[in-house]
């Protein structure tokens, strides 16, 4: 992960998958980093800070949660797609989960379900205030990077690119010089002057002076033309090679980040037989993976296997639907050492006394530990990280009791 400076206490803590979260809610290539920084950063009104009801304010107080920043992209209904920082309780922010205002809303909701109700009433309201605040930008979203990047240069800059162009020609034409002539008065006897009128010679001098003047101006046209489809076929075809060499690169790094991270997770999770997740569950525990995950069971067997487990030491019920006639079943969990949630459903079948499936698991004495998976953002969400991580908590609670 790689930490990304927005301003002074904003940070994005690891750029690199929030420009992939773009790139794949948007359709459009990973952006550059930067053009999100001078989207944020010189645009108006792209600071929404939020609370756990998903109420909005421009400016921080005391009961700020989230900072989001609008990155200037929208998805394919034209949705903006925002990224979320978390307080950090001490004037700074930072984060790096990002999509639209209803999946950061969601994700307030799974993290403080007793908010809901007025997180679906803020929601209505904080839609027409974006609208609203955004009518005085400049530029109100980037549907083109490259255009935008061009057009907000010129914007500071304070001149376009065509007046940089005809400046830097230093261009000068000489006036044609007329000779005035002299041209004498006859006065009647009245003494009233009289208006001149041109001899045909003379007409003829003024017009062939005045083509003269015209077919100059052509030829300096032609060639402002000519230099603007220069620029548009030379310089726009090697931006765009240029644009396809970085994303080559991009791609390059997200591949090695990956494969640096995962040989990190074996070096680190390098741990003796008889220590290892598998004999700390002893012969008949197993773990109960429960709720909906982002992961198939290939994947989450190929990270717990780096922890010293084994296949058969895993129960998968993923299917959200299935989950909601689960709550009979679980009721005496001896066979399970432990239980990794997932997203579940809030209202289940035979919850008892609970008053949600999340309770149940966690505070009935029948049942084991219970373990959220919840990702940076704190969404309750079983991805590759917040699977580590909750495996991690798992294999230190089982070698304490060991210990016990």
């Amino acid at each position: 992960m790689a930490d990304f400076i927005i301003d002074n206490g904003v940070v994005i803590d690891d750029i690199d998958g929030v420009v992939e979260g773009i790139a794949r809610l948007s359709g459009m290539s990973m952006p550059d980093p930067l053009t999100i920084k001078r989207f944020v950063t010189n645009e108006k009104s792209t600071r929404f800070y939020i609370d756990d009801k998903c109420s909005c304010k421009m400016q921080p107080d005391r009961d700020t949660v989230y900072l989001w920043l609008d990155s200037g992209f929208t998805d394919y209904s034209g949705e903006p797609i925002m990224i979320s920082l978390l307080n950090n309780r001490c004037g700074s922010y930072s984060g790096h989960y990002c999509g639209t205002m209803r999946s950061l809303a969601n994700s307030i909701g799974n993290h403080y379900p007793h908010n809901k109700r007025n997180i679906n009433k803020n929601m209505g309201m904080l839609k027409v205030k974006y609208e609203n605040k955004i009518s005085g930008r400049k530029h109100s979203h980037i549907y083109d990077e490259q255009e935008y990047l061009i057009k907000s240069s010129n914007a500071e800059s304070g001149s376009s690119i065509m007046a940089d162009i005809i400046k830097g020609l230093n261009i000068n034409y000489e006036e044609p010089e007329v000779k005035e002539e002299e041209v004498i008065v006859e006065e009647t006897q009245d003494n009233r002057p009289q208006s001149p009128e041109m001899s045909e010679l003379e007409k003829e001098i003024t017009i062939g002076l005045l083509y003269e003047q015209v077919k100059k101006w052509k030829d300096y046209s032609d060639k402002l033309l000519g230099i603007i489809e220069e620029f548009d076929t030379v310089d726009r075809v090697r931006m765009k090679e240029l644009e396809e060499e970085n994303a080559e690169y991009k791609r390059a790094m997200v591949e090695i980040r990956s494969h640096i991270n995962d040989n990190l997770v074996e070096e680190k999770k390098e741990i003796s037989d008889k220590s290892s997740g598998h004999d700390l569950l002893g012969q008949r525990g197993k773990i109960l993976v429960l709720g909906e995950c982002s992961l198939d069971e290939k994947i989450m067997n190929g990270i717990s296997k780096k922890y010293g487990f084994e296949r058969k030491d895993f129960v998968y019920e993923v299917d959200y639907d299935k989950v909601m006639n689960y709550a009979g079943r679980l009721s005496y969990g001896g066979r399970y050492s432990a239980i990794i949630l997932g997203a579940c459903p809030h209202k289940v079948n035979l919850l008892g006394d609970y008053n949600s499936f999340i309770e149940k698991c966690k505070n009935d004495e029948n049942l084991p530990n219970a373990y959220d998976a919840r990702t940076f953002s704190g969404e309750l969400k079983v991805t590759k990280e917040s699977y580590r991580r909750t495996l991690e908590v798992i294999i230190q609670d089982l070698k304490a009791k060991q210990v016990a």
